[in-house]
């Protein structure tokens, strides 16, 4: 599947960077010629960070030497063992993926980085959890690289290196560092190799103490590693500048002359400390040589805005200004950050999702119905993606209707089972997710975990939640609880199915929302207490309330106060939607008791929440009885006479649009609520 406005990255971008089509075998004149930017991409969960990474895998994996690393989950820096870091662990994986096999290209060398991670992976004499670290470490270097072609003569790296070991003395650390770097030399690197790398230690800038020959560098530099902090930090430059020199050794000569495809790094969530620490590392190595530029392109993601020092002085573009990066040059010598050009992975537009689902083909679906996946998903494009996959593992896609599209199945799960699994991997916190989504705020949240979590996951719930949220960048307005629209509406889907035996005591969506409701109302809060009363089923107590305060109330409170009620997630009745478009077109107006204003009221109630649902696109029929209902109430307020009939040339046109109505958003109870598409 294509890409949809990210193409640009794939055959435009990359392309010229590496000098390779990323389809055809036919090379690309690259550019820039000198140095090469980083390239950070940033969006929001679900924006396709990983896909883009994921189809430049495809094109190039077995083309050009090439490396894929997720910069989260990596080893804590405060690990246990000494002889590992989170950049350590990340230069292992960069190394065992430039130095792979490549058809047609054959396979790259890295003789000072390789040297460098073997000294840095020594262990203390008599700790058995540094020597496995070792192990593990070197084995994978040694078989991924190239360098062993026995996997089990690679696992014996411990035994080998203390087979060398002369003499201990007072050294625990010592001996076993120098040992490691001599047998690695000695049996893996060539004359030319070991000579170019030996001589590059001794006039590196490495840490303090890295001092004397090459083997005392080396030690120097492992313990140094061990040593943590700064000083571990002034190491991990020194293996960085160690890869980056190799990649410059690799690309001379014929390489050079013809200019062959440049390897390519794809780092996947940089926004990680792990992440951040490798990029900064990088771009201040590449700032104190930018008179000797290296061949590596890099392609990273981050989640969310880029923010911060590291990307001071960075070139932020958008995808229209691709083909002015073929003349890249550093804009400013003194900043790392200029080394970076930062583009953005906006929501899909709706003309995109239309191509996506067809629109207008035999396949495709109704226009209605990609116009719901946009406004349910708000263009993103892990949930376009998913909603398409549905749709065409769906018996008729042209016949789903849009309030069946979270029915949908996928692999033999509920679509937004799927996209839950995808935004929230982990089971306990996508489990508390869902059963808070429901809460307009904090308190609220908190009194559904009271009621609904065992002691020991009722106290800790709430924060956890939030804590989650905070660090993975969701929106923070503090009412709703969850304030992402698309998550929140994925949380409230699966609510709806979730069994009732999933919680004790067992959960029922009426008894849910009725216990929301008390909160509310408790509170002092009632236009929040009766969001829950029509989200339990109940919309006659909503819309009496409504009608109550019809002429008390200023015309404008009133409005905020309509939206916010009208935004209540509807029950799990699959016949809600036909219910709710019957009674806003007066159809069930003699089961309502009541004066005209009264009546009117009821209809626009059932009219809004219709339109406010995320899996709603309002007609022209239903958004004209909303445009009606105002109208005619606006010459029933005493004193919001205008304020009224501007909402009624208002309202139709925003529903028409799939927004908030602006005279819908206020403060108070249900200002915040009313952003976004409004749904609960």
């Amino acid at each position: 599947m294509t890409l949809y406005g990210r193409d640009a990255v794939l055959t435009e971008l990359v392309p010229r960077m590496v000098g390779l089509h990323p389809s055809r075998n036919r090379t690309i004149r690259q550019e820039p010629r000198g140095e090469v930017p980083a390239v950070v991409l940033h969006g929001r969960h679900g924006a396709g960070r990983s896909a883009v990474l994921a189809e430049l895998r495809g094109a190039y994996a077995d083309r050009v030497p090439l490396a894929v690393v997720d910069c989260a989950g990596t080893a804590d820096d405060d690990a246990a063992v000494s002889n590992t870091s989170s950049t350590a662990e990340l230069l292992t994986d960069l190394a065992r993926g430039l130095s792979g096999h490549r058809p047609g290209f054959g396979r790259l060398r890295l003789p000072r980085l390789l040297t460098g991670l073997v000294a840095v992976s020594a262990w203390h004499r008599g700790e058995a959890g540094e020597q496995t670290c070792a192990r593990e470490r070197v084995a994978a270097l040694l078989t991924d690289c190239g360098l062993e072609k026995d996997p089990e003569r690679a696992r014996a790296w411990p035994g080998d290196v203390l087979d060398l070991v002369d003499g201990w003395g007072t050294d625990d650390l010592g001996p076993i560092a120098a040992a490691s770097v001599r047998l690695f030399t000695d049996r893996y690197l060539g004359r030319r190799e070991n000579r170019a790398m030996r001589r590059w230690y001794l006039d590196v800038d490495g840490p303090p103490g890295a001092r004397g020959d090459d083997v005392d560098v080396l030690t120097g530099i492992s313990r140094a590693f061990h040593l943590g902090d700064d000083i571990r930090r002034r190491t991990e430059s020194c293996l960085v500048e160690a890869l980056l020199e190799d990649l410059r050794a690799a690309y001379t000569g014929w390489r050079h002359l013809n200019a062959a495809p440049r390897p390519l790094a794809l780092l996947d969530n940089v926004h990680t400390p792990a992440g951040g620490h490798l990029l900064d590392l990088l771009l201040a190595r590449r700032l104190d040589a930018a008179d000797r530029p290296d061949p590596l392109v890099v392609v990273a993601t981050s989640l969310g805005e880029p923010r911060g020092e590291r990307f001071a002085g960075a070139a932020r573009c958008t995808f229209a200004d691709v083909p002015g990066l073929a003349g890249w040059r550093r804009p400013v010598r003194g900043s790392s950050g200029a080394g970076l050009v930062t583009l953005p992975l906006p929501p899909l537009d709706r003309d995109e999702l239309l191509t996506m689902l067809r629109v207008g083909t035999e396949w495709g679906v109704r226009q209605e119905v990609a116009r719901a996946v946009h406004r349910f998903t708000g263009g993103s494009p892990l949930g376009c993606r998913m909603f398409y996959d549905a749709l065409e593992a769906a018996p008729e896609p042209p016949s789903v209707e849009p309030h069946e599209l979270a029915r949908l199945r996928l692999a033999g799960e509920h679509v937004t089972e799927q996209m839950l699994h995808a935004l929230v991997p982990d089971a306990e916190l996508s489990g508390y997710l869902v059963l808070l989504s429901v809460a307009q705020d904090p308190a609220a949240a908190r009194a559904l975990a009271g009621a609904y979590l065992t002691r020991d996951h009722q106290a800790g719930a709430v924060e956890a939640v939030r804590s989650h949220l905070r660090a993975e960048q969701w929106p923070q307005a503090g009412r709703p609880f969850v304030a992402d629209d698309f998550l929140r509406a994925v949380l409230v889907h699966e609510l709806r199915r979730r069994p009732a035996g999933a919680t004790d005591p067992p959960l029922s969506w009426p008894e849910l929302h009725e216990l929301l409701r008390a909160h509310h109302e408790d509170r002092g809060e009632p236009a929040a207490a009766r969001r829950h009363a029509l989200a339990a089923g109940r919309p006659d107590e909503a819309a009496r309330w409504l009608a109550d305060t019809f002429r008390d109330a200023a015309a404008a409170r009133w409005l905020v106060d309509l939206w916010h009620i009208a935004t209540a997630p509807h029950p799990p009745d699959p016949g809600w939607a036909d219910a709710s478009r019957a009674t806003a077109s007066g159809e069930r107006d003699a089961t309502f008791e009541g004066d005209s204003v009264q009546r009117s009221v009821n209809r626009l109630l059932h009219a809004v929440w219709f339109a406010a649902d995320p899996l709603s696109v309002p007609d022209a029929h239903l958004r004209g009885r909303v445009g009606r209902e105002l109208d005619f109430l606006s010459l029933k307020h005493p004193t919001g006479n205008s304020t009224l009939y501007d909402a009624s040339q208002e309202w139709p046109a925003a529903l028409k649009d799939l927004r908030t109505p602006g005279s819908a958003v206020g403060d108070g109870a249900g200002g915040e609520e009313g952003r976004g598409h409004g749904m609960g």
